[in-house]
């Protein structure tokens, strides 16, 4: 539609009457918002009248109905704008909402609310998110690990509880087990060091602990009586990047580090029971559940003659929470892969997401708690918190 299109609708209502109000509430200038007056000039709009009435009454009256029309398409695009930016927004907001989950194909706005839409069908995201869903829960969960780790199926077990844990354990055939407990049964067993960096391990481990050697004398100025050894795995237990990986020999603790964090229910947790006397001896030809890394020629002449490989190692009680935790390591070297271990050295027990806090209570009445296994202060009142809130 153009300008002349649009005074020949006015001429017309004009002739019924002449009251601007009621000529710009008429239906037939609905057609008007065919014609974006917005991109027209007033100076446009004054030359069009000019040619077309010399009546100054006509002319103002024009004049002020397409003012009035152009106006009211201003403030509509204006509102549109402003409406379809605040869409834009809040589907912003809503994709990085369901992004966390899953991203979805298509985010539509109506009068009733908002369609988050999914193609369902067997290669699209909501059909694989389903299927990871289900990998995962406890009906699948056993055979899930068990092909993920290669880890024989007889060897895994759903628990629930603190009794149907001891019964686990209690079906070893011997006492060579070492364990370490996981949050997430989906984790990776892989050194902090190694997690972090792609390459250079021995430059990057040289740097960490040279920096913790330095400072952490002015909190403990005994640890320069430290080896090398011994100061990683003090380091360790407090969070610097190393290639050991944390175990114990008491079973309870790992359970305990499993479902510490009892609010985590995104997934299972995990214990790992690695039959370290068999692995020992079969990675490095050592008869020994633990090799005692304070036997400096026994160190020296395994790092020599077995470079390549991984093993088990205790370092001696070199903290409070080494000590208390019963702790030892398994020192990890990145090109020897764990599969094997997994495969022939492994049990493992999945921790059922919805016991966890349960369990946590009854490791709790069992007196295991985290100031048992973290000596200090801050988890001291952790642990009347607990007590307080939960028991």
């Amino acid at each position: 539609m153009i300008l002349e299109d649009l005074y020949g609708i006015i001429s017309t209502i004009i002739e019924e009457t002449k009251d601007e109000e009621e000529i710009v509430k008429k239906e037939e200038l609905c057609k008007a918002e065919l014609i974006d007056l917005t991109q027209i000039t007033d100076q446009q709009i004054d030359e069009f009248l000019i040619e077309k009435t010399d009546d100054k009454e006509m002319y103002d009256l024009f004049f002020s109905i397409f003012q009035r029309l152009k106006i009211d398409q201003s403030i509509e695009d204006i509102t549109d704008k402003v409406i379809n930016e605040g869409k834009e927004r809040k589907k912003s907001a809503i994709l990085a909402l369901f992004e966390q989950f899953l991203k979805p194909d298509d985010i539509e706005f109506t009068d009733e609310g908002v369609s988050i839409k999914y193609t369902l069908c067997d290669e699209g995201k909501l059909e694989t998110k389903i299927k990871e869903i289900e990998k995962w829960n406890r009906d699948n969960v056993i055979e899930t690990i068990s092909k993920d780790l290669n880890v024989p199926v007889g060897n895994i077990a759903l628990i629930d509880s603190v009794r149907s844990y001891i019964e686990f354990i209690g079906g070893f055939e011997e006492n060579n087990y070492v364990s370490r407990g996981q949050k997430d049964c989906k984790y990776k067993l892989e050194p902090s060091l190694h997690r972090i960096h792609d390459d250079n391990y021995r430059f990057h481990s040289a740097q960490y602990e040279s920096s913790f050697k330095q400072r952490i004398l002015y909190y403990d100025n005994t640890t320069d009586k430290k080896n090398a050894e011994e100061l990683r795995a003090y380091g360790q237990h407090y969070g610097l990047p190393t290639n050991y990986l944390d175990f114990t020999e008491a079973h309870l603790i790992s359970l305990l580090f499993a479902v510490e964090e009892y609010t985590y229910t995104d997934n299972h947790s995990i214990v790992y029971f690695v039959d370290s006397l068999s692995y020992n001896r079969d990675s490095v030809k050592a008869e020994r559940k633990l090799i005692d890394f304070s036997d400096e020629d026994m160190k020296t002449s395994l790092e020599r003659e077995y470079s390549d490989k991984s093993y088990f190692i205790r370092v001696g009680n070199c903290n409070e929470r080494i000590h208390f935790q019963k702790g030892c390591f398994l020192k990890v070297v990145h090109s020897d892969s764990l599969d094997k271990m997994l495969e022939k050295y492994t049990k493992i027990a999945i921790i059922d997401k919805d016991y966890k806090e349960s369990i946590l209570k009854e490791l709790f009445r069992l007196g295991i708690t985290f100031e048992n296994i973290y000596p200090d202060k801050d988890n001291m009142v952790k642990t009347i918190k607990f007590i307080k809130e939960h028991m």
